[in-house]
């Protein structure tokens, strides 16, 4: 099966491989794309944990399990990657870590280059990163592999289920994999997970540490007054800013001194979303060269890392990619802020949290840009409704912990009896 899945590869295979080299070459991008092809690889001592997640949210992750392990294993080696730059920007350095890199492409032979670089005793996925050749090429070599935070939503189900004949040989060798929800461990047994290897852990993104902020201290470092309204749109997709204008609009007919803080998912967007803004009628200014001079209309968050802050500012947080249909983001850290959340109907890749929030009526779900803006501008104008949002999402929050050091006590226990399931195998 891993011979037809690298064959329908190949072309795609060769392309980027020309394309990486070319970067390397050039001087763009060295470093990421030698990492990417397996040509640069860490150095760090055998026998540790790889941890890999993919992207902004899942790094905050890694950081947290590395943490946990540094304290319990001290001398232990540990390794950890991610798929984008943006992620790989949020994973923490030395000295919590030993070796910091991008995941190789998945193409055969590349895993193969870092696992023999690490040499890990056990590889730690976080969330949904079932890369077909990163798993048979570990296992082949002998790595136990265990998921932690495992989700699979119904959307994502689909295509799974098409390449169960893929997917089955490699999950059914997982050593274990620790997943958000009932719903979740159902789903890892449909594509293979052996039930007793499967344990129900929570979410994961409910334990996460808040930012120590001082929001006082970060008005006044951006020039706002103390008493101006913000609104901040958080991790917004393509598609998506034109309607959060349009909300912002609304919201600012009662509310004229409201600031919209805009925060794209990728930075590689921003130049788009100042063309999108200036077109509205906006000004514009950059969170990266603010100089303390009070943005007039919006505040573009253009640095990585940033977003979890600047949350504490609002008076309400939209949380991204809901509005459009890419499954919304992570709408715990506005609510762990302490501010009142809001996010659109398209909620598939978060949908155990925001379902929940809404439930216990500690978050406003939003169908349009018109039902967005009216929300905004009603908390604004109501302290009390306002104040019962972020009571209710903190007691979503405070019940549903635990989920950290549940995941923890699995990734620990998979090392210290790393091998003695078979995950070796064919496939």
């Amino acid at each position: 099966m891993m011979r037809l899945y690298n064959a329908a590869l190949s072309p795609l295979r060769i392309a980027i491989a020309a394309w990486g080299s070319f970067r390397m070459l050039s001087g763009g991008r060295a470093q990421e794309w030698g990492e990417r092809l397996g040509r640069r690889l860490p150095a760090v001592a055998r026998g540790g944990i790889w941890i890999h997640g993919a992207s902004v949210g899942e790094a905050r992750i890694v950081e947290e399990i590395a943490r946990g392990v540094r304290d319990a294993r001290p001398t232990v080696p540990l390794s950890v990657s991610a798929q984008t730059v943006t992620g790989r920007g949020q994973l923490p350095g030395p000295p919590l870590v030993d070796a910091v890199f991008f995941l190789p492409l998945d193409f055969s032979g590349l895993p193969s280059r870092i696992i023999g670089a690490v040499q890990p005793r056990l590889l730690v996925i976080v969330e949904t990163e079932l890369w077909p050749n990163l798993l048979n090429e570990a296992q082949h070599a002998g790595v136990s592999v265990v998921t932690i935070n495992g989700r699979l939503s119904e959307h994502r189900m689909a295509s799974y289920r098409r390449l169960a004949w893929l997917y089955r040989p490699l999950l059914s060798r997982l050593y274990a994999a620790g997943v958000r929800s009932a719903a979740d461990a159902r789903r890892f047994r449909e594509l293979g997970v052996p039930a007793d290897a499967i344990t129900i852990t929570g979410n994961v993104k409910y334990d996460l540490p808040t930012p120590e902020v001082d929001p006082a201290g970060l008005r006044r470092r951006l020039g706002l007054a103390a008493e101006r309204a913000v609104f901040v749109a958080g991790s917004t997709a393509k598609g998506e800013d034109a309607l959060v204008l349009e909300a912002f609009a609304i919201a600012r007919s009662d509310h004229p001194g409201l600031l919209l803080v805009l925060a794209p998912r990728h930075p590689e967007r921003c130049d788009d979303v100042r063309q999108i803004v200036r077109a509205a009628g906006y000004e514009i200014e950059s969170l990266s060269t603010s100089d303390g001079t009070e943005p007039r209309d919006v505040l573009l968050v253009d640095t990585i890392g940033q977003l979890k802050e600047i949350y504490s500012l609002a008076g309400a947080a939209f949380v991204g990619g809901s509005l459009v249909p890419r499954g919304g983001h992570n709408v715990l850290e506005p609510a762990a802020a302490g501010v009142p959340v809001l996010y659109g109907p398209h909620t598939d890749s978060v949908r155990e949290p925001a379902d929940a929030l809404e439930r216990a009526g500690g978050a406003v779900r939003v169908g349009s840009a018109r039902e967005l803006g009216e929300a905004v501008h009603s908390i604004l104008s109501d302290t009390d409704r306002a104040e019962r949002l972020v009571a209710q999402a903190r007691t979503v929050l405070d019940t549903n912990r635990g989920a950290v050091d549940r995941s923890l006590h699995l990734v620990l226990d998979a090392f210290d009896h790393a091998g003695e399931r078979d995950t070796r195998g064919t496939a």
